[in-house]
């Protein structure tokens, strides 16, 4: 660790690659309160891999800077440290959704939502699991979508022309349009199972 308690995990791509002129400008306000250590994901899952570092580093903050998959990314790299060594998580919510964020209060203006991250009172946050039996379990902060939810995010990352709301809601018309059926699904909880 370079002295910084701050790990700043930025996704690049985020929001149709417009993330890095976003970042930019956020540089003089992080060294304000004290500086961060810089690192910029470049492939799917870098960050779960750059966060669990973090965490093993010792850094007491871990910074996601991008959308809802840079979210879940880190929060998988979070989770694979023993709870006691587990750094804070801040967002800066800079994809094309940021439905997490919004969820949670985050602001929407990446300034504030930096410094949320920096002043704000920590909180603490439900989290899901689930294993699709590789023997590695996923967490999940938001939702947990397959089936119509997966189709509409893949029609989602097609559309280049539009972007948040509008964006999705294109793809979920898409999708009622081309995709009717639903698959079968074998489901199971702490409380039963069923098929559906």
């Amino acid at each position: 660790m370079n002295g910084h308690q701050t790990k700043f995990l930025v996704n690049p791509n985020a929001d149709m690659g417009r993330a890095w002129r976003l970042v930019a400008d956020l540089r003089p306000l992080v060294e304000e309160f004290g500086g961060a250590d810089w690192a910029g994901t470049v492939y799917p899952t870098h960050a779960t891999t750059l966060a669990r570092q973090a965490a093993e580093e010792g850094y007491h903050l871990v910074i996601a800077a991008g959308g809802d998959g840079t979210v879940h990314e880190v929060i998988n790299g979070l989770m694979q440290v023993p709870a006691e060594t587990r750094p804070r998580l801040g967002i800066v919510p800079l994809g094309s959704g940021n439905d997490f964020a919004h969820t949670i209060g985050i602001r929407s203006n990446p300034a504030e939502a930096l410094k949320q991250a920096f002043m704000g009172q920590p909180t603490r946050i439900d989290l899901g699991m689930f294993d699709i039996g590789r023997g590695e379990p996923e967490y999940f902060d938001n939702t947990f979508g397959m089936g119509f939810d997966a189709t509409v995010t893949i029609r989602s990352h097609r559309i280049t022309l539009l972007r948040g709301f509008m964006m999705y809601l294109v793809a979920v018309l898409q999708t009622i349009a081309l995709n009717h059926e639903a698959p079968r699904m074998h489901i199971e909880t702490d409380v039963g199972s069923w098929d559906e």
